[in-house]
């Protein structure tokens, strides 16, 4: 028998099995009235299918995969196409390969099924999750990408912010640290259109949730990620949605026997960049260089350089690489397992993974604990009952030191040895990497719970749901400092003094928060004629509290870290509580004509506490219109175009995050500590008078305009996706601090002030193909450009109008503009009056004005911000039959960071340590040199703030890659394990950068910062 069929069901992926859930999976199954043994008897197999895939020609396809429907359980073709799978008896069987559309059949007792696929369109039936629902992507008319689960698990960094970026066009995200559960990105839908929080929200099933909530999911939680960047798209979050919403479905089951998949992955990490810091030799020898350029005379000796090489006197002439007491390499390790199943009455689907991820420093690691279950029960024909619940367990540690890496980049190679010849420790900065002189501790543990219930109505198409949702979180800090170990200081005879341990503390804070969210949905969806109508009408309302306590206490005298045991004198204690709430109702409405016209309109009516009464309610309405061009009969000559699709949206959005601010509106009062004396002199707590009330005060306005187009050519083998957006954002929060004298003595009320433009294009590309020997591949490609300029901004009129930042891009740099490097005392002469006393070899600056002095009215634009304008990514994935290869290239431009202090200037404030690239430092026999000449004290001249220490930031970086087989059941013994997938990956492969020493994400400047790690990983899948 042959059948030719055509299918929108895609295969789901397993899911993770809570060990602490299985006995309410055993109650559940016993809910469906199916007794042990008859459940025993469903999960034997009954029959073995044969049969070949080809296609639509009749040519064979190899390589094609079948899969028993909710299962793990399948197999592939061979070189003639042909297959073999054992399944139940009244299984169904998907059919997929690359290229071609997606089969679904019923067994039925059959053995023999022969399938014919046809090229594929399978991606314009796909299903694509929206806010507050699902729109199949041919009848999207809003800018939405969308990121898969397979996509991200290829990705072995333990921050799910961190998978996103290069995956998909819109978003810009830079990853500014490495640090253990504090190394997410800090994600950017089209870029940054406001002074304030330009974050997104980001919702789970439904739910707005924290960043921290996103960034810290198990990957295998996951079965997509969708990105709402338009008005269209984003404007049912109304006053939360102007920055784009990251839209998160997690897993839910399927019918069928249970399917368990067990999931382990070990790691190594590394710095993906490591400074190249000079000896004391070199050292020694620049500093006697810097001396003589300051007309001063030489510090050491030849005796002494001697020393420095040759490490005959390690405690009189030190040679120390600081950086030698962080771990060259540290591991990272995941569990998980999952289970997925269930009767036609009740699907469930569930989790637990477990995640170790140590640091480069001592002692810092971060542990973490997810788990999931999601239940899905058919009450009655017309109701259905959804349950879930979803938490983790995060516990971080690390040395007390908050600031070990900037200590650790500023001491001198020759300050003194890790440790003395007397195996004691010096105070150099290494002695702040111990763990046993204390620790910073921080513990997050949370809960979310949701429960829906839907029911159909009597109408045909109308049903009304209702959802509520649970979120409770604890944070708990401790930062505990007591020296154990002791150190010393060398004394000219060369005996050692042990030198006062320093202060010992404690401190400590506890913070709860819980959310509590009640939603109705009532949806209408309908067809008549060439129409296709769906219409939804939802109330939403939030409510939010928090508690915050602390305490601290110092003079410690036994090793006990807890607040008891600490001094009374100088202990203090704080604590504060706190409410929120919201209100919203959402309408939306969506026509289809004859698969060929789309029109959306939607909005959002939002009511915040936050703002006064008259003030508290807004309106964010938006509109859309798509049109399938490609479906009109004048199209049927360009038999090269298979769908073509045009699409425009408007609307207005809001944004209302105030940076922590509350009650804008009210006139606030602030507590200090030790200001005011009363009566017999007891120095008493004070309050001043904070910001003047602004009774007038909302939130941020975002005017948003898109247009693009959707395109598949070749059967499906190319696809191009284009749009062009533009967003308007009028009153963002500021104060006139800049331009109103400080005078007045009171700050200033915050008002809805400026006014920012942001606009750009997208472009996505993808072809896919496959051949007859099995072997297929899929490229795909896509860039983001975003702009943005401020159109208002409060700033002082200036005598300089170059460095007002009016029409330019928020976080533009400003300084002088470097001409090169002074070669010689004519050229100084010859010069206008440059900044200090100067020589050859020194910074030369433009006169801008023409003045003849460089001063501040000399100073430009001379860089966008250390945020990328341009995020682009190219990845691609080849399989042949169990093989798998999969990479992903991602890269920014149009970005520039400045370096100063101890990244980029010798023997900064007279004791920082030196890189190797400044030795290609200007010298009379070296005047094409890259760097001035060298100085003890340059903070006049080379150090000001200039183009000279900007640095193109741009890179390409070899993201990820993954090398993987598959081995499925037919190649395996027995009937138990259905399949084994075992792979390799890497993350932060390899960068690509004219920055040396930093990668090129970071963005302090100074190089203070956790450096960024790369990854590579092993692992194995089972599937039972």
């Amino acid at each position: 028998m042959k059948v030719r069929l055509q299918s929108k069901t895609s295969l789901s992926g397993g899911v993770i099995l809570l060990a602490m859930l299985l006995a309410t999976l055993n109650l559940t199954a016993h809910s469906t009235n199916h007794s042990r043994l008859e459940m025993a008897l469903e999960r034997e197999y009954a029959v073995v299918i044969t049969g070949t895939i080809t296609d639509e020609n009749g040519e064979p396809l190899p390589g094609a995969t079948v899969v028993e429907k909710g299962t793990q359980n399948g197999t592939i073709t061979d070189v003639d196409g042909s297959y073999r799978i054992e399944v139940d008896e009244n299984a169904t069987l998907l059919v997929s390969f690359i290229g071609f559309e997606t089969m679904e059949v019923a067994v039925n007792g059959r053995t023999q099924i022969d399938f014919s696929l046809q090229s594929s369109a399978a991606a314009l039936d796909e299903v694509v999750v929206i806010g507050y629902g699902s729109q199949k992507r041919s009848d999207i008319s809003g800018a939405v990408s969308q990121v898969s689960e397979k996509e991200l698990s290829k990705n072995p960094a333990p921050n799910l912010s961190n998978t996103l970026v290069g995956r998909t066009a819109g978003i810009i995200a830079v990853q500014r640290s490495g640090e253990p559960g504090e190394d997410g990105s800090a994600i950017f839908i089209r870029g940054i259109g406001t002074t304030g929080d330009a974050s997104p929200i980001y919702v789970i099933d439904g739910i707005v949730r924290s960043a921290r909530d996103f960034s810290q999911l198990n990957s295998n939680e996951i079965e997509s990620v969708s990105i709402l960047k338009d008005a269209a798209s984003a404007a049912v979050f109304g006053v939360r949605g102007g920055n784009g919403v990251v839209l998160v479905t997690t897993k839910r089951g399927s019918q069928g026997k249970m399917q368990i998949s067990l999931t382990t992955s070990v790691g190594v990490q590394e710095r993906t960049r490591d400074p190249e810091f000079l000896g004391s030799y070199e050292w020694a020898q620049l500093y006697n260089e810097a001396l003589i350029n300051e007309g001063k005379a030489p510090q050491y000796t030849q005796e002494d350089l001697d020393k420095y090489r040759d490490g005959s006197s390690p405690d009189t002439h030190p040679n120390t690489d600081w950086l030698s007491v962080l771990k060259n390499t540290a591991m990272l390790s995941r569990y998980g397992i999952t289970a997925n199943g269930g009767s036609e009455r009740v699907q469930y689907a569930a989790s637990l993974g477990y995640l170790e991820q140590d640091g480069i420093v001592p002692s810092n690691t971060h542990k973490r604990y997810n788990y999931r279950s999601n239940i899905d029960a058919k009450v009655t024909e017309t109701t259905r009952l959804s349950f879930d619940i979803a938490g983790r367990d995060e516990n971080t540690n690390n040395v007390a030191a908050p600031e070990l890496f900037r200590w650790l980049v500023s001491a001198r190679p020759n300050l003194a040895p890790i440790q003395w010849s007397n195996g004691g420790y010096s105070a150099g900065p290494a002695y702040l990497a111990l763990p046993e002189n204390g620790y910073r501790n921080r513990r997050i543990q949370t809960f979310n719970g949701r429960i829906q219930l839907e029911q159909q109505l009597p109408v045909t198409g109308l049903s009304i749901k209702g959802i509520a949702s649970y979120n409770k979180w604890f944070a708990d800090q401790k930062n505990y400092t007591y020296a154990q170990t002791p150190f010393y200081s060398r004394l000219s005879d060369g005996t050692f003094v042990e030198q006062p341990r320093g202060s010992t503390s404690l401190y400590q804070d506890h913070n709860d928060f819980q959310g509590i969210t009640l939603e109705t949905h009532l949806n209408y969806k309908t067809s008549f004629g060439k129409s296709d109508v769906s219409a939804l009408l939802l109330y939403t309302q939030t409510k939010e509290r928090w508690n915050f306590i602390s305490g601290f206490r110092d003079g410690y005298t036994l090793s006990i870290d807890e607040l008891d045991f600490g001094g009374a004198a100088n202990r203090t204690n704080r604590g504060y509580a706190g409410s929120s709430g919201r209100q919203g109702i959402v309408g939306r409405l969506n026509w289809t004509f004859d698969d060929k016209i789309i029109v959306e309109g939607s909005f959002r009516a939002d009511g915040s506490e936050q703002f006064a009464d008259g003030n508290r309610w807004g309106f964010f309405p938006s509109g859309s219109l798509g049109y399938v061009i490609s479906r009109e009969s004048f199209m049927d000559d360009l038999s090269f175009v298979d769908f073509f699709k045009i699409r425009g949206s408007y609307g207005i959005l809001g944004n209302d995050r105030l940076g922590g601010a509350r009650f804008l509106y009210l006139q606030s009062y602030n507590q200090i500590g030790g200001a005011a004396v009363f009566g017999d002199g007891d120095v008493q707590p004070g309050i001043v008078e904070g910001n003047l009330a602004s009774p007038f005060v909302t939130w941020e306005t975002v005017k948003k305009f898109n247009i693009g187009f959707d395109a598949n050519f070749l059967d499906y083998k190319l696809s191009l996706t284009v749009d062009y957006f533009k967003d308007k954002r009028s009153d963002i929060l500021g104060s006139r601090n800049l331009s109103v004298p400080s005078l007045l003595g009171v700050g200033l009320p915050v008002e809805n002030l400026s006014k920012v433009d942001n606009e750009g294009i997208e472009l996505n590309l993808g072809h896919t193909n496959s051949f007859r020997s099995g072997f297929g591949y899929s490229l795909g490609g896509n860039l983001t450009y975003a702009r943005n300029e401020i159109v208002f901004i409060d700033e002082p009129e200036s005598e300089n109008p170059n460095i007002r930042r009016t029409g330019r891009p928020l976080g533009a740099q400003f300084g002088y503009r470097a001409l090169g490097l002074f070669q010689s005392q004519e050229e100084i002469d010859a010069a206008p009056t440059q900044i200090g006393d100067i020589a050859p070899g020194d910074v030369r600056y433009e006169d801008v004005n023409g003045d003849g002095q460089i001063d501040d009215l000399d100073r430009v634009y001379i860089g966008s911000s250390n945020t990328p304008e341009i995020i682009f990514g190219f990845n691609g994935n080849l399989n042949f039959k169990g093989l798998e290869l999969s990479f992903l290239f991602q890269g920014a431009t149009n970005v520039y960071q400045g370096y100063g202090g101890e990244a980029a200037w010798p023997f900064f404030l007279g004791t920082s340590g030196i890189y190797r690239q400044n030795l290609d430092r200007w010298t009379p026999t070296n005047t094409d040199a890259s760097e001035p000449r060298v100085l003890i004290n340059a903070a006049g001249n080379n150090h000001a703030g200039s183009s000279f220490w900007l640095r193109d930031g741009s890179y390409l970086r070899l993201k990820n890659v993954e090398l993987a087989y598959n081995l499925n059941a037919e190649n395996l013994p027995g009937n138990f394990i259905q399949g084994i997938r075992i792979y390799v990956n890497a993350n932060n492969v390899y960068t690509w950068s004219k920055i040396p020493n930093f990668d090129p994400e970071d963005g302090g400047g100074r190089g203070w910062g956790y450096p960024q790690l790369r990854v590579w990983n092993a692992g194995v899948n089972f599937n039972f």
